[in-house]
C-alpha cells in the first residue's frame, strides 16, 4: 500500500542522520528534548529508505528546520547524502533552516570531503566513506556533484560540535535552545517582558513605601514618580539585554 502523506504540524523539525549508528546512542534523547520544548519533529524510523524516498523528500519540504547530523558512518547511506540535496535546495529558496551538526567527526574533516579537488586529502574518518561512495557511483556523476555541492552548502553554516562539549546533556541542550531560536520560541529561561514590568513594580512598591519609610525616612526620592518609574525602566533594559545574549545563535565553528 502506498505512503500517505499527512500534514506536518506547524514548527516541524526534520533531522538527517545515520539511524543504526547514532539513533539509540543520541537522536532518540535529542528527538524527546525536541518533543518536550513543544517542538514538532519528523524521524525516519524506518530503514526500507529506497521506497520512501520521495514521501521523505516531501516531508523535508514541509518543514521549517532540518538537522543535517554528521557522523562517521553518515556517507555510508547514499539516501543520508539524497536528503541531504534536497534539504540544501529547500535552504537556497530560503524555504528551511538548515543547522549542521558534526557528532564525534571533525568538522574540517566534512568540509574537506566536500571538495571535489581534495581527493588526496579523502583519508579521514569521514571523507574516506564519501570517497568510496563516490567511487560506487562513478556512473552517476550528477548525483555525486549533488552531494558534493550540498555538503558544501550545508557545511558553511553555522553549526554545534560535539567536541566543544563534556556531555551530550548540554550538546542537546544548546541544539534545542538555537531550534526554539529559530522557530521565535520563548526559551525557559526567559520572562516576558509583562511578567519582569509586574515584578519590578511590587518589588518597587514594597521597597519604596515599607523598607525606605521604615529606614530611610529622610529620603523622600525613594518615593517619587521619577524613582518608581526610572528603576522600573532600568529593570526592563536590563532584562532585554539578558535575553538578547540568551537567544545569540551559536558561535561559528
Amino acid at each position: 500500500m502506498d505512503e500517505q502523506v499527512q500534514e506536518p504540524l506547524s514548527d516541524q523539525v526534520f533531522i538527517n542522520y545515520r539511524g543504526d549508528e547514532l539513533r539509540e546512542i543520541f537522536v532518540n534523547h535529542l528527538e524527546l528534548q525536541l518533543r518536550n520544548a513543544g517542538i514538532n519533529v519528523f524521524i525516519d524510523t524506518k530503514e526500507q529508505k529506497g521506497r520512501r524516498l520521495q514521501y521523505l523528500f516531501t516531508r523535508i519540504k514541509k518543514s521549517k528546520i532540518a538537522l543535517a547530523i554528521f557522523s562517521k558512518r553518515y556517507c555510508e547511506s547514499k539516501w543520508c547524502l539524497d536528503e541531504l540535496v534536497t534539504m540544501n535546495e529547500q535552504m537556497k529558496e530560503k524555504k528551511l533552516v538548515v543547522i549542521p551538526i558534526f557528532y564525534n567527526v571533525r568538522s574540517d574533516d566534512v568540509k574537506r570531503a566536500a571538495n571535489p579537488d581534495g581527493e588526496g586529502c579523502l583519508d579521514g574518518e569521514f571523507s574516506l566513506p564519501f570517497k568510496q561512495l563516490k567511487q560506487k557511483h562513478a556512473g552517476e556523476p550528477e548525483r555525486v556533484e549533488g552531494w558534493e555541492c550540498a555538503l558544501r552548502s550545508v557545511t558553511k553554516r553555522i553549526g554545534f560540535s560535539r567536541s566543544n562539549y563534556g556531555h551530550d546533556t548540554t550538546f542537546v541542550y544548546d541544539i534545542v535552545k538555537e531550534v526554539k531560536r529559530q522557530l521565535n520560541i520563548p526559551t525557559d529561561q526567559s520572562w516576558s517582558a509583562i511578567g519582569i514590568a509586574i515584578s519590578a513594580i511590587i518589588i518597587n512598591f514594597i521597597f519604596s513605601f515599607y523598607i525606605a519609610r521604615k529606614y530611610l525616612p529622610n529620603q523622600k526620592f525613594f518615593q517619587t514618580p521619577e524613582w518608581f518609574m526610572g528603576s522600573l525602566a532600568v529593570v526592563l533594559a536590563l532584562w532585554f539585554l539578558y535575553k538578547n545574549n540568551l537567544n545569540k545563535a551559536p558561535p561559528p565553528l
